[in-house]
């Protein structure tokens, strides 16, 4: 076999390795991201290392990957017939409106299309740094050992199940480690039964992996145990950038895209659709919703539920509602207009007043998770005379607390809110303006390319103004900031949608299923002699609660109700709530200290990266040092051998390359011509009395120390 065609099959075997070691890094974004189609991009890594191997001009070959990356952007996105060429400019178009984006630092804002372009060309890139390391420089190491970490890293923290790869990557990555190094050594040495053993050692420790006893993990799951010593709970999401839906308890910065997720929360028989809650909040502050600062709770002996909902005169009718929750939670899931709760086990229901959220805990105030209950809720019917009847609120501390707005509102949100509402004349016909305002005004629902607002944004006016583009949290909270704006008070609800009716009881009751993508935030206006009413702005949805037009009685002053003495506990329960708070009323102080300690964790990372960089591009300057320190003190035959061995490495590095087949003498030769001495073939026939006739080098020491120095140091020069 010619040696043309045995670098051929070499050039083809180490091919396929690179393509193998690219290949793990693509499949895991299948499991651990929004990424689709990414068979598309593994086929684009296969088509560039097949271009690479049949050795095309670098111009047919770019031309050729460029032409596979605009036939799959056209195909994934723009979908219309690819010679007609009507793809380029909308990509072209696409491109130029990113170069703002980029400036900007709005990373969130990238398109789907720009963000795959982007990907292509990093694999790309990829491509040729791995066929180098691979070919040329036959060093893999770092690039494998960034494998096995991102592999870990996924198996670890994520849904990935990375046994198979792990094992892979230990079985083929070092084999393919050995099989370089051999190559390399055959530089100087041939060792003919080097790839052999490396197969039999690789071989035999996967072996004994298979057979050997495998103990229960020793180590809690790091995950939990991470969110435990930070003390979050473990529905909570603090990441304002991608995300998976869902409920969590931190609202204090809102936007952002995130991802869908259809794990089922809880089931429900009940009789009618409505909003679940979970809580409310009144705080708005230009990022998001935080809850005011408050210990009172409501406590509910046997089930009855005291709180007022409202006035009598709103039509209702009594359902009822039988919760099974996936997991067991703390808090309950529940209707508007809640009456009675009954569970298996012997709990209290405690609602914290700030939030309206409802707990369950036993006599002593212990928290106690529950999994299954039912409930019993008046439904109500609203009647539309009677909302436009309603008189103006005059209750003060209610309006204090529920038309708070931050002094670094925009002027615009308001004026905005006025200009909708300038011709309407009672609170109800307001309220249907503004919410009506987001169904015809260019508004539209969006998950993905959500905007999160930056340090001098307010998260309202960048929605109203700047990208009308978001999700429920974006319609809700402008809702009420808008409403509030004009005097109406408000407040901003979350919690789930009605889900997906699955089956029916066998007495008619319908079965509905409730996902994380179920989770919903909505709002409710307060009227006058009505109570809490909810309406819903968000695109795409509809308000579950009946309004009537029929004709009503003049609307009554009520009397003021007694309100009920609020009990304040002062154990258990209330290091939940402390929890809480600190997730909500000073999530402000806690999210900048968070960025401060990333910002720190970044620049560390910066810091590292450019000191390794530096480090190894001068390493010819800094590492022979080293290797005169390391052998400075030491003395014998073995020593002198690794010694001359290391002056051979550096002087490689220098630029001196010992070519194929030369002698040692040889290679001197060359060394002492390059640097005009004698030095290196004078050190070279020590060496060779060491290795050939064993001969101690202890009455030379001195002379081959100041040789090998000084070489040494003339590979710094």
């Amino acid at each position: 076999m010619n040696n043309t065609k045995k670098e051929r099959i070499y050039s083809f075997v180490l091919s396929i390795v690179a393509f193998w070691l690219l290949w793990e890094w693509l499949v895991p974004l299948k499991t651990v991201s929004d990424t689709k189609n990414v068979d598309v991009f593994i086929g684009f890594v296969a088509f560039c290392l097949l271009l690479s191997f049949w050795r095309l001009p670098r111009w047919l070959a770019a031309s050729f990957k460029l032409f596979y990356i605009f036939y799959a952007l056209n195909a994934l996105f723009f979908h219309v017939p690819f010679l007609s060429f009507r793809w380029l400019p909308l990509l072209v178009q696409d491109v130029v409106a990113h170069m703002t984006i980029i400036r900007h630092f709005r990373w969130l804002e990238m398109t789907n299309v720009f963000r795959s372009l982007l990907f292509f060309l990093l694999l790309w890139m990829m491509v040729y740094l791995v066929r180098y390391w691979l070919l040329i420089r036959r060093r893999i190491w770092l690039f494998y050992a960034m494998t096995l970490t991102y592999i870990a890293v996924l198996d670890t923290f994520t849904a990935f199940y990375g046994n198979g790869a792990i094992v892979r990557l230990v079985g083929v990555g070092f084999f393919l480690i050995s099989w370089l190094h051999y190559e390399r050594l055959q530089e100087t040495k041939t060792y003919p039964k080097w790839l052999l053993l490396c197969m039999g050692g690789i071989g035999i420790s996967l072996l004994m992996g298979y057979i050997g006893p495998k103990p229960a993990p020793q180590w809690p799951d790091p995950v939990a145990f991470m969110k435990s010593y930070a003390k979050e709970p473990q529905q909570e999401t603090d990441n304002p950038a991608v995300k998976k839906i869902g409920y969590g308890s931190n609202d204090s910065r809102l936007g952002g895209p995130f991802i869908a997720d259809d794990t089922v929360v809880f089931t429900a028989i009940d009789e009618q659709r409505h909003y679940w809650r979970v809580e409310t909040k009144d705080v708005y502050t230009g990022k998001g919703w935080e809850v005011r600062d408050t210990v009172q709770i409501e406590t509910f002996d046997n089930g009855n539920v005291t709180h007022s909902w409202w006035d009598n005169r709103v039509k209702k009718t009594i359902s009822t509602a039988h919760v099974q929750m996936a997991q067991a939670r703390t808090y309950l899931v529940y209707p508007e207009g809640i009456k009675t709760i009954s569970a298996p086990q012997n709990v209290i229901f405690r609602m914290q007043s700030a939030n309206e959220k409802i707990y369950s805990t036993d006599r002593e105030s212990y928290i106690q998770p529950l999994q299954e209950y039912v409930l019993t809720y008046e439904y109500p019917t609203f009647s539309v005379e009677q909302l436009k009847a309603a008189p103006a609120v005059e209750d003060r501390s209610l309006l204090q607390q529920y038309t708070q707005l931050p002094d670094t509102l925009p002027p615009r949100v308001r004026e905005l809110a006025e200009a909708i509402t300038k011709e309407k004349t009672t609170q109800y016909e307001k309220t249907k303006a503004i919410e009506q305002y987001f169904r015809f005004s260019g508004f539209v629902y969006e998950t993905k390319e959500v905007a999160v607002p930056g340090k001098n944004d307010d998260y309202v006016d960048q929605f109203l103004f700047e990208t009308k583009k978001g999700y429920c949290d974006n319609f809700s909270t402008s809702m009420v900031v808008m409403l509030r704006s004009i005097g109406i008070p408000s407040r901003w609800v979350k919690g789930y949608t009605s889900g997906q009716l699955t089956d029916e009881t066998k007495d008619g009751k319908k079965i509905y299923t409730i996902t994380n993508n179920n989770a919903h935030s909505w709002v409710e206006v307060y009227f006058s002699g009505i109570g809490w009413v909810p309406f819903e702005p968000t695109q795409g949805f509809s308000n579950p609660y009946e309004f009537t037009t029929e004709t009503i009685s003049e609307v009554t002053p009520i009397p003021a109700q007694k309100q009920t003495q609020p009990v304040q506990q002062r154990i258990k329960l209330n290091d939940v709530l402390q929890q809480e708070r600190a997730l909500s009323s000073n999530q402000k102080g806690k999210f900048t200290a968070s960025i401060l300690t990333w910002k720190k964790i970044v620049v560390f990372i910066v810091f590292c990266v450019i000191t390794v960089c530096l480090l190894y591009q001068t390493r010819r300057k800094w590492w022979p040092y080293i290797t005169l320190f390391w052998f400075k003190y030491r003395h014998g035959n073995s020593v002198f051998i690794k010694a001359y061995v290391s002056l051979l490495r550096h002087l490689r590095d220098y630029g001196l390359k010992r070519k194929q087949g030369q002698t040692l003498r040889q290679y001197a030769a060359c060394v002492d011509e390059a640097f005009g001495t004698d030095e290196m073939s004078r050190l070279t026939l020590l060496y060779e009395r060491a290795i050939y006739k064993n001969d101690t080098v202890d009455n030379q020491w001195e002379e081959m120390k100041e040789l090998w120095e000084n070489l040494i140091k003339k590979t710094v020069s």
